[in-house]
């Protein structure tokens, strides 16, 4: 699936917001145990998620906005994206390249 797409599908359905606060999105957020994409985030939020996860920092926003609600209910889950671990193509130097969201 190109990456592209992913961008202007969850793009749409978030429409040009970050999935967790009010600010213009800058990063595709996966679960980096199973890989599957959840929604778009801005830098800000996609740093305090995963310090949240590790248990460094505590949520900062308000209910229902706090991502243990991003974690059950991704924007991705409307496409059935959660489900499956996905490999997006970014485009470099000219060249498509299969890129794992894994980790």
């Amino acid at each position: 699936m190109p990456y592209w797409y992913v961008w202007w599908r969850l793009f749409e359905i978030q429409k040009g917001r970050c999935a967790c606060c009010l600010e213009p999105p800058s990063v595709v957020d996966h679960d980096h145990r199973s890989g599957a994409i959840r929604g778009l985030l801005c830098i800000s939020c996609n740093k305090l998620e995963s310090a949240y996860h590790r248990r460094e920092r505590l949520c900062v926003h308000e209910p229902p906005h706090c991502f243990q609600h991003y974690w059950r209910n991704p924007p991705a889950l409307r496409l059935g994206w959660e489900k499956r671990r996905a490999v997006l193509l970014r485009s470099g130097h000219g060249t498509a390249f299969p890129v794992s969201l894994g980790g």
